[in-house]
Parts: structure tokens; C-alpha cells; sequence
């Protein structure tokens, strides 16, 4: 009985001793960071050290930059998207590959919407 009950002991104890290794890792990918993937090779292969350990749980509790942008932004981008899409329908007309009415369409198109 004794056997049994020290074999689940160590595996228990190897378990939560995994756990711990890797938390940096668990934290980041619940916290979806950027940057799990390098905060899980950092954990994996200097995890071992304290120092490597403390890096990537520092790392993976940091902030996170959010993807919102600020109201001017998010009005300027349609614009510039515009832009854009009416300088490759430029550059296809240069090229021969749309005729001058095909861009004058698809021009007005853009500015419309």
C-alpha cells in the first residue's frame, strides 16, 4: 500500500511542480499575450534558472497594448483605405490591365461609399 501511495504522491508532486514551471507560460496564453510563443521558449529553455523563470512571469503579466484605436484613427482609416485602393487601380491602368473608363468607375465607386 505504501508503494501505491508514494507513486501517486510523486506524480502528484511532479504535476504541480509542472504547473509551477510553467505558469508564466499558462498566464500568458490566458491572458492571450502577443507574445506567448516567446514567453513559452523563454520559460522552456531558461525557465530552469530563477532568473529566466522571474523574466517570462514578468513578461507574461505585463500590460498588453490594446488594438483599439482612438476615434480620429478609426475615421482616418476608411480614407486611407480609399486611397489606397484608388492608387492600385491606378497603377492596373498604367499597366494596361484596366481601360481609363473601368478606373473611372471603380474610382467613383470608392469615393461614393
Amino acid at each position: 500500500m505504501s508503494n501505491s501511495s508514494g507513486a501517486i504522491g510523486g506524480l502528484m508532486l511532479f504535476v504541480i511542480g509542472a504547473v509551477i514551471y510553467f505558469l508564466p507560460t499558462i498566464i500568458a496564453k490566458s491572458r492571450k499575450h502577443p507574445n506567448r510563443s516567446s514567453i513559452f521558449l523563454l520559460n522552456l529553455c531558461l525557465g530552469w534558472t530563477l532568473i529566466g523563470w522571474v523574466v517570462s512571469l514578468v513578461w507574461s503579466a505585463s500590460s498588453i497594448a490594446g488594438t483599439e484605436q482612438p476615434l480620429g484613427k478609426q475615421a482616418e482609416m476608411p480614407m486611407l483605405n480609399k486611397y489606397r485602393e484608388i492608387e492600385r487601380l491606378s497603377s492596373l491602368k498604367e499597366r494596361g490591365l484596366i481601360s481609363d473608363d473601368e478606373y473611372q468607375a471603380e474610382k467613383m465607386k470608392l469615393l461614393r461609399s
